[in-house]
C-alpha cells in the first residue's frame, strides 16, 4: 500500500473540476429540470429569492469537502472514485433531507426522496470530474 496523496496543485485542480461540475449540473437541475417540481411541491416553503451568502458557503465548501474525503488517497479506479462520491452525496443530502422530513411541518416526502437521490448522482459526477483531472491522469 502506498502513501500517495494529492499535491496542493492537484488538489486545487480537483477542487476546480468538482466545483465546475457542481455549478453546471446543479444549475441545470435547479434552474431547468426540477424548477417546477420544487415550486409545486414546496410552495410557500420557498423564499422569494435565493439568499446568496448561505448558497455561496455551500457551493464553495461542499466541493472542498468532497475532494478531501474522496480523492485525498488514490481510488483504485473509476468505480471506486464514483462510489466514494455517491456515498458522500447520499450521506450529506440524506442528512439534510431526512432531517427536514423529520422536523419540518409540510416538508414533502417526494422532495426528500428526489433530492436525496440527486445528491448521490451529483456527488458521484463531482468525484468523477475530480478523479479525471487527478488520479486518472497520473495513472494511479
Amino acid at each position: 500500500m502506498t502513501d500517495a496523496r494529492l499535491s496542493i496543485g492537484a488538489f486545487g485542480l480537483a477542487y476546480a473540476a468538482a466545483l465546475a461540475t457542481l455549478l453546471v449540473l446543479d444549475g441545470v437541475w435547479l434552474g431547468v429540470v426540477a424548477r417546477d417540481l420544487y415550486q409545486r411541491e414546496m410552495g410557500t416553503l420557498l423564499a422569494d429569492s435565493v439568499k446568496l451568502a448561505p448558497a455561496a458557503v455551500f457551493y464553495l465548501f461542499y466541493p472542498l469537502a468532497l475532494v478531501f474525503l474522496t480523492m485525498a488517497s488514490p481510488p483504485s479506479g473509476w468505480g471506486e472514485a464514483i462510489g466514494r462520491g455517491a456515498v458522500l452525496g447520499l450521506a450529506a443530502y440524506g442528512a439534510y433531507d431526512l432531517t427536514n422530513l423529520s422536523i419540518l411541518r409540510g416538508w414533502p416526502l417526494q422532495i426528500s426522496l428526489i433530492d436525496w437521490a440527486w445528491g448521490g448522482v451529483l456527488s458521484a459526477a463531482m468525484a468523477a470530474a475530480a478523479y479525471a483531472v487527478t488520479w486518472a491522469r497520473s495513472g494511479s
